[in-house]
């Protein structure tokens, strides 16, 4: 796994949530206050923590589905980003979610993340959401890959 900056994994992860909540103050990445929870450098997976919203419920009371694919997708763009091979955009060119249980508003969300590939232009992730208190039980699962535009200039 490459990184564009000479730093560890853990520091470029926390690097990136603070520069988004830092930058794009009141963003659905700032709403969501994600945490880095552990990381798993040997199997390359990272384990984010994320706050949702009362808010965020559907007519049925659970988290709504558009906001559980973006938890995961912008869990898996923080990885993304800090595994991208050079300075530039990671862009999500394709995202596919599967539903197992409900995440309930209110309620943390913790997303494993796992790096399947970074090549020179695209990177592949898979993520498993579940609630802290049952790890052991996916709520999502999803993988997605990202384009990485080098930065010109």
């Amino acid at each position: 796994m490459v990184s564009v900056e000479n730093k560890n994994m853990e520091q470029l992860i926390l690097d990136r949530i603070r520069k988004v909540q830092e930058r794009v103050p009141g963003s659905i990445g700032d709403i969501l206050q994600y945490k880095l929870v552990r990381c798993d450098d040997e199997n390359k997976t990272y384990y984010l923590q994320c706050s949702t919203q009362d808010w965020m419920r559907n007519p049925f009371g659970i988290l709504h589905g558009g906001l559980c694919a973006t938890i995961l997708d912008h869990a898996m763009g923080i990885i993304a980003y800090c595994v991208r091979p050079g300075k530039g955009q990671v862009p999500t060119i394709n995202l596919q979610v599967s539903y197992h249980r409900p995440l309930i508003p209110g309620e943390d969300a913790l997303v494993a993340v796992k790096v399947i590939s970074v090549t020179r232009s695209l990177i592949t992730l898979s993520a498993v959401a579940s609630l802290p208190s049952a790890p052991e039980k996916a709520c999502m699962t999803a993988t997605a890959t990202f384009f990485y535009k080098p930065e010109v200039g």
